[in-house]
């Protein structure tokens, strides 16, 4: 089977579980795919942006990523509520804005205009009690970063360019799907019978009639999200610098985690989701200060260093 052939039938496979069994594509593919494209993404992360800005602006970062996570932690061990974790996760989100309204010289004002902005709007959240609405549409809005990512880096590569366009017209996939009022159709097992068991995660009663459109749009992206970390720009990341973005040792550790991770998550799939949280929610609250930063920062010495990347500087 040729290769566009390969990712036609993937795609086109992919979309129909969304449509008609989103759900148990929800669960499966967390379990599968969640800590790999952890992973991934921190290798490709690591190579793009780690020399580009300096160790003490990193370590600041880190000190409030380890807040988030010893809080998620917390709550994964039983000592701490979720909905106080809940509120931690603002609060380090709007620790991470001051570091970018802090950003190291020469990032430029958009950067820290930007970011008092972001520290000025989770302030006001906070304030007014907005947690779970907010966590929730951060989260749907991290799905789509792959097409940030993809762009920042073909204003530097151009070989992705043509990369750059065909992710972003992946995640039109899951717009149109949101936007199409899919009820579920008549399929084998109809979205309906599902939707409850997602008010433990989600507010009730949100999306209203397009509940399950939403639904299946936001697992689609999901994975289109996957898809893309563990495989389109971690490949582009290593034919860019011409080394693997992810080591063999550190691969053959991540899949003995993965392993790990699935038998726990076959024992208790809740337990398992609260522990994975740790990891997914440092990855993803990194991405936002490393995009505000790469996005609207000057470009002036931020071309490709693969002299700087190779000389083990670790973000």
């Amino acid at each position: 089977m040729s290769r566009p052939l390969a990712h036609a039938t993937f795609l086109t496979l992919l979309l129909a579980l969304a449509l008609w069994l989103p759900l148990p594509l929800y669960l499966v593919s967390i379990a599968l795919f969640g800590l790999p494209h952890v992973i991934w993404e921190m290798g490709f992360l690591r190579s793009r942006y780690a020399a580009r800005w300096p160790a003490r602006w990193w370590f600041g970062l880190w000190t409030v990523l380890l807040i988030q996570a010893g809080a998620r932690g917390a709550t994964w061990s039983g000592h701490f509520l979720a909905t106080s974790s809940q509120i931690i996760d603002l609060l380090t989100l709007l620790l991470l804005a001051v570091l970018v309204a802090l950003a190291p010289k020469g990032a430029g004002w958009r950067v820290r205009i930007a970011g008092l902005i972001m520290a000025s709007a989770m302030l006001y959240l906070l304030q007014e009690g907005h947690i779970l609405w907010v966590l929730l549409l951060l989260g749907v809005a991290h799905n789509f970063t792959p097409v940030l990512m993809a762009w920042d880096m073909a204003r530097q590569y151009p070989p992705a360019q043509t990369l750059a366009w065909y992710i972003s017209g992946l995640f039109a996939l899951p717009l149109i799907v949101a936007l199409s009022g899919w009820n579920g159709g008549s399929a084998p097992a109809p979205v309906q019978q599902y939707l409850g068991l997602l008010d433990g995660l989600w507010p009730v009663g949100w999306g209203g009639d397009q509940r399950a459109a939403l639904l299946s749009a936001i697992v689609l992206a999901q994975c289109l999200h996957y898809y893309c970390v563990i495989h389109l720009l971690s490949s582009a990341e290593t034919r860019r610098v011409a080394r693997p973005v992810i080591t063999t040792p550190i691969c053959i550790a991540a899949c003995l985690a993965v392993a790990s991770l699935l038998i726990y998550f076959a024992h208790d799939y809740a337990a398992a989701r609260s522990l994975y949280g740790i990891a997914a929610g440092a990855h993803a609250w990194l991405e936002w200060p490393i995009l505000l930063m790469a996005l609207l920062g000057s470009t002036r010495g931020n071309a490709p260093n693969l002299q700087a990347n190779e000389s083990g500087v670790s973000a």
